[in-house]
């Protein structure tokens, strides 16, 4: 069994288990102050070919990048937003603007208010360029002002409209079946053969890191991979 570290996880601390020949996980965990050895390993080929069946994989970066991370996220989890909202822009400064890392984001709702607001995410990249990443960021940034609320489908609207949605629009996505099950896919895909279970989730290649670490934490882990692969 995999020893609990204090990390931001949401949907609990996972029960990692080997569920498929494609993952290893370690029986130790370093603590957290010192610089955390992957949690587990996945093959990178069939890591990237669980890629959405019919919609866009959602990535930003160089293709070619010596380093690629692919994030599973929800956008109920407090972790997530939190993440996204203090470090992502670091990420994206000193790795993905400099060709060192391409980045990828998968959807892994938690529940069904997730589920809409990714429906919706998917319908806003229709809608405009960057249209997905960002109503995903607009949610993240006012999580506190809608999460709360005692009618969700209420404060999905509202936010959607400052993307520019109608509530025609609105409700013809939240109807839209081939999103949902898309998305429905990918989740069941990533529990199944990686065995997510809780957000976020971050691949650096095949290498699972689990949960929001601190920022010089991630940074450093961030350099170690893109310093092993680099030598490859």
């Amino acid at each position: 069994m995999i020893s609990k570290t204090k990390i931001g996880v949401c949907g609990g601390i996972a029960l990692l288990f080997a569920t498929s020949f494609f993952l290893y996980f370690r029986k130790e965990t370093p603590p957290l102050k010192e610089l955390p050895d992957p949690y587990g390993i996945v093959d990178f080929r069939a890591l990237l070919a669980a890629s959405p069946r019919t919609m866009k994989e959602m990535s930003i970066g160089q293709k070619d990048a010596p380093v690629t991370m692919i994030e599973y996220y929800s956008i109920t989890c407090f972790h997530c937003a939190e993440f996204h909202n203090e470090k992502f822009r670091l990420i994206e400064d000193k790795y993905i603007k400099t060709g060192k890392l391409r980045y990828i984001l998968r959807e892994f709702p938690l529940d069904s208010v997730s589920m809409a607001a990714f429906m919706l995410a998917r319908c806003a990249e229709n809608r405009v360029q960057n249209g997905y990443w960002n109503f995903v960021s607009l949610l993240f940034n006012k999580q506190n002002d809608w999460i709360n609320s005692k009618n969700y489908q209420d404060s999905l609207l509202n936010m959607a409209k400052f993307a520019g949605f109608s509530k025609q629009d609105f409700d013809m996505c939240l109807k839209d079946q081939s999103i949902l099950d898309d998305i429905k896919a990918g989740k069941k895909r990533a529990s199944e053969d990686f065995s997510i279970h809780s957000t976020p989730a971050f691949f650096l290649q095949g290498n699972l890191y689990l949960g929001d670490m601190p920022w010089d934490i991630f940074s450093k882990v961030i350099d170690r991979e893109i310093q092993d692969n680099t030598r490859k």
